[in-house]
């Protein structure tokens, strides 16, 4: 769907989008470079630097209406002529960014009912950095849904790695924003999504189905490529950073920094007219050589006792550097204008293992959390009534003392405990200070209330708690819950209120809510009597 809407966008370059007559590949041409004319086979590498013409056989469509040349350049202009007349011509001036053309997809309209049996195209090449350039594939159609299938029948492989490798790099991404590891194997998962997203980025500007689709924007696809080359090594230098011998992660920085630079002042020039990308790629191979030679040299020198990851990032970098080096090679000797599918393949490798390990690492971390703050958990809880403890109740009392906060203090004890004990034994004793607690989270539900010990209770609240409800909770009938026997249970509450801006302390607070628990539990004894 993605695609289709993609083409149908740009239909209007086509003079005619219906598929009545079979679509041409045309698999050969006559080359005139160097005063030589050569039948060739297509795609087919031109050796030269200077302007070439390509003449291409066009004799089945003499006379034929509604059709069109679709073909892909690289750093070449190009004027196409039939008949003796130009139909179409493809300039690019000093002042343009970039000035080399980049990689330029051309639909070419030809005119109904042309007579020449041959169609002449006119290159000339626009950087000397290249010695040699591509022709590709000439299509000549009237059909462009024809053309979509041919290019991702093509590039097919391509697509389905890079599709891979955004998809794992949003996923990747997806862990790092899961807050429940530790912040360092997050960061490692980070950067094994960010070296998938530079990975599928780069591969992407390389497909000619990704060319064609944007093709409308093939300065911005130009911009894309060098700014994903130029930091091709950045993700690996952080992921190696910090995990291997410390006295590496100067130089990894170091690199870090020099990527980031040297791309840098490429974009300036670049956009200022002074230089443009292209020219300048050999710095760009160097920064690249350097890094991965920096992390050649932190991974071979780092010992495997004290550093037991340095194996399995060796093993899977390998294919790494040598399939830069053989890219590096052919980029310079000019035999291939962009870096070969085989890194990428390695790369990927290379991420699916340290994905493996960092995952793994992940997961590790996640179920030693869920441990830690299982015993957290049961460290500020009371095991009986599942209240907070006394440690619990002393963290809140710390958290007080730093905020702002005005609050209510109410100290309460379970009456006659002890004659529960004596009378039915300790299982009723328990079983009394349970009902109890849950008594009191249902009186006091947006409270915190805790279980310092025995039968004695301590409720924060935030509230200004009135005497007349501690009087209306004090007076409700309640009775032990879970047992054979009706067994009333009653309170006696102490309250004291604390203001975080008077001079009082909140330890008097504390001990004015105890005394005035007690004074209410000597009221209710006397009464008791009197009865």
């Amino acid at each position: 769907m993605i695609i289709s809407l993609l083409f149908i966008s740009n239909k209007n370059e086509y003079k005619y989008n219906k598929m009545d007559n079979i679509d041409y590949i045309a698999n050969s041409a006559e080359i005139e470079y160097n005063n030589d004319i050569q039948n060739v086979v297509l795609p087919y590498r031109v050796k030269t630097v200077k302007p070439f013409n390509v003449y291409i056989d066009v004799s089945k469509y003499v006379n034929k209406t509604h059709q069109n040349i679709v073909m892909f350049t690289r750093f070449l202009e190009l004027e196409c002529y039939i008949d003796g007349k130009s139909i179409y011509k493809y300039a690019v001036s000093d002042n343009s960014v970039p000035r080399s053309g980049g990689r330029v997809y051309h639909v070419i309209n030809l005119p109904d009912n042309f007579k020449d049996k041959n169609i002449l195209i006119k290159f000339k090449p626009k950087t000397d950095q290249i010695k040699s350039f591509k022709i590709n594939k000439i299509y000549i159609v009237n059909s462009e849904y024809f053309f979509i299938g041919e290019l991702l029948s093509k590039d097919i492989l391509g697509v389905i790695l890079v599709s891979t490798l955004m998809i794992m790099s949003i996923m990747i991404v997806m862990f790092y924003f899961m807050d429940m590891g530790t912040e360092s194997k997050n960061k490692r998962i980070f950067d094994i999504g960010l070296l998938c997203f530079i990975m599928a980025v780069y591969y992407a500007t390389q497909l000619e189905i990704f060319n064609y689709l944007f093709r409308k924007y093939y300065k911005a696809i130009y911009f894309l490529d060098y700014l994903s080359f130029s930091h091709y090594s950045i993700p690996m230098l952080i992921l190696v950073r910090g995990r291997l011998d410390r006295r590496f992660d100067k130089f990894l920085t170091a690199s870090i920094y020099m990527c980031i630079l040297n791309f840098s002042i490429q974009f300036v020039l670049t956009l200022l007219g002074i230089n443009e990308f292209h020219n300048m790629v050999k710095y760009t191979h160097m920064a690249l050589f350097i890094s991965y030679f920096v992390i050649l040299a932190a991974l071979l020198f780092s010992s495997s006792k004290e550093y037991p990851e340095k194996m399995s990032m060796l093993l899977s970098s390998v294919p790494i550097f040598l399939s830069l080096a053989s890219s590096l090679f052919e980029y310079w000797t000019g035999s291939y204008d962009s870096m070969s599918p085989i890194l990428l393949v390695s790369l990927f490798v290379f991420v699916i293992i340290q994905a493996y390990f960092a995952i793994n690492a992940f997961m590790y971390m996640q179920k030693e959390s869920l441990n830690t703050k299982t015993y957290e958990r049961l460290m500020l809880t009371d095991a009986l009534t599942k209240l907070g403890n006394r440690y619990s109740f002393e963290q809140k009392i710390e958290e007080i003392k730093k905020g702002k906060d005005d609050i209510t203090i109410i100290s309460t004890d379970l009456n006659n405990l002890k004659e529960i004990n004596d009378t039915y034994g300790h299982s009723y004793g328990d079983a009394a200070i349970i009902s109890a607690a849950r008594f009191l989270k249902e009186n006091f539900a947006k409270d915190f209330v805790y279980r310092l010990g025995g039968d004695e209770f301590m409720i924060i609240s935030h509230d200004d708690i009135d005497d007349e409800y501690l009087e209306e909770v004090k007076n409700k009938d309640y009775f032990i819950k879970g047992i054979d026997k009706q067994i009333k249970i009653s309170f006696a509450f102490g309250k004291s209120r604390y203001e975080y801006n008077s001079s009082d302390e909140l330890n008097d607070a504390l001990e004015d809510a105890d005394k005035n628990m007690y004074i209410d539990k000597k009221n209710i004894k006397n009464a008791k009597k009197n009865t």
